[in-house]
């Protein structure tokens, strides 16, 4: 049975940008981050060991998020897909949108985004 987890509005501080001055502050980025996976074991036993921990793919995120630097959040949104898909067996596709509110752009709006989607091979 296939299912659906979704991990919305995760804030995360890191320095991520093309900017200098991005790199020097640093700012928040919220992500948004969808996974597909089989739980009919879950659903059957009701055990978290037969599902995703949300709580595990938060700490990995937050890791991979601030691993390294990245210049554009398309890169960065992808890191974050292709390290959950690493550290979880179970999840067949992992999508992740990187929103960014404090782009150095002359405009005014609530953010810029990005999202990326990986599955895996197989």
């Amino acid at each position: 049975m296939k299912g659906v987890i979704d991990i919305a509005g995760l804030v995360i501080f890191a320095k991520h940008g093309v900017l200098e001055e991005e790199a020097r502050m640093g700012q928040r980025f919220i992500l948004d981050i969808r996974l597909e996976a089989d739980v009919t074991e879950a659903v059957k036993h009701d055990r978290l060991a037969d599902t995703v921990d949300y709580g595990e793919v938060i700490a990995v995120t937050e890791s991979v998020f601030r691993d390294k630097r990245f210049y554009l959040i398309e890169a960065a949104a992808a890191h974050v897909a292709s390290g959950i898909l690493a550290h979880f067996p179970g999840v067949k596709s992992a999508r992740v949108t990187v929103k960014k509110p404090s782009a150095p752009i002359s405009a005014v709006f609530d953010f810029v985004a990005t999202t990326v989607e990986k599955k895996r091979d197989g």
